[in-house]
């Protein structure tokens, strides 16, 4: 009974018990049945979300998105929040997700990059999906739009308005994502034959401090960017933040766009041009995909959707002065 609660996530357990059945657990290479305890019964289906910190709009959206679309299906959100992002802390993850009772998981990056690469879910049989990810992942379903055809789109609604001086905030280089964005800026440019000066791409971190760093140091070149492009609606807010402590006139004299459309793009001023990503949309696949694996005879293969963007064009773009 105690490992069962253990297992389970049930029960009253005490600490130092509760590890000791966790190392036997690792130490026996045990498993949980899963298909078994649902039809032992389980009280309705539990589903895992694993995502980041860094409390951005976008995780809260998602967050939201996901806990509705269980909601409807009469399903619990089991959610874990991560610190670290390597494959270790991805695995604390997930046995700390599959102790509570999660029968499947919805992934976010970088935690779907990371198990993706391990043996681990193909060994718990464990439907997964991964939430707006840069491209199919081994061993588990996606949900995601064409990153690089957006940030593509992004840069040449800049550019058609005038803009050949563009800077780029990336997101972490760790998130394949962050890189398709950046590729699809750099194919814009060199489709328009525009270049990419030294210095025009920083390094952000999807938070609303690197966004404001990185324009400091973008709007410190020689040649200043008339345009700036940040990937992901946070970073942009910072760098519109950064702009006026700088006495810029937004958007004469720069125009920001962000990604993602969140609540801080809407309530930005001026109002974020953006690439949408349909968040509840998303949501709703994603579970879709993990409900039906949960009640397939056997595991599906896994599917890779990919859901439309969307240019959002707001009072953030303009052409140049």
């Amino acid at each position: 009974m105690t490992v069962s609660n253990v297992i389970n996530g049930t029960g009253k357990v005490g600490q130092a018990t509760r590890l000791r059945v966790r190392e036997a657990v690792r130490a026996t290479g045990y498993v949980p049945n899963l298909a078994a305890r649902r039809l032992a019964g389980a009280a309705g289906t539990r589903l895992g979300l694993i995502f980041p910190d860094g409390r951005t709009p976008f995780l809260s959206e998602v967050l939201l998105a996901t806990l509705d679309a269980a909601n409807l299906r009469g399903s619990q959100l089991v959610v874990r929040e991560g610190v670290g992002r390597e494959i270790d802390d991805a695995r604390v993850l997930l046995e700390q997700a599959v102790d509570a009772g999660a029968e499947a998981l919805v992934l976010v990056p970088p935690y779907a990059e990371r198990l993706a690469e391990a043996a681990v879910l193909a060994r718990l049989e464990l439907p997964a999906v991964a939430f707006a990810a840069a491209g199919p992942m081994p061993g588990m379903h996606s949900v995601r739009i064409d990153n690089r055809a957006a940030a593509d789109t992004l840069a040449s609604h800049l550019i058609e308005l005038g803009h050949r001086e563009i800077g780029f905030i990336t997101g972490p280089m760790d998130h394949a994502d962050s890189l398709e964005r950046l590729q699809g800026f750099r194919a814009a440019m060199r489709r328009h034959r525009l270049p990419v000066r030294a210095g025009t791409v920083v390094a952000g971190a999807f938070t609303f401090a690197s966004g404001c760093e990185a324009t400091d140091r973008l709007l410190a070149l020689r040649r200043r960017p008339t345009a700036i492009i940040a990937s992901n609606d946070d970073m942009a807010v910072g760098a519109q933040w950064a702009a006026q402590r700088a006495g810029l006139q937004l958007p004469i004299e720069l125009s920001v766009a962000g990604f993602d459309d969140t609540a801080a793009a809407r309530r930005a001023w001026p109002p974020l041009t953006v690439i949408r990503q349909p968040i509840t949309e998303m949501a709703t696949i994603a579970l879709d995909l993990l409900m039906a694996a949960l009640c397939a005879p056997e595991p599906p293969l896994p599917r890779d959707v990919v859901v439309p963007h969307e240019l959002i064009v707001r009072a953030s773009t303009c052409a140049p002065a």
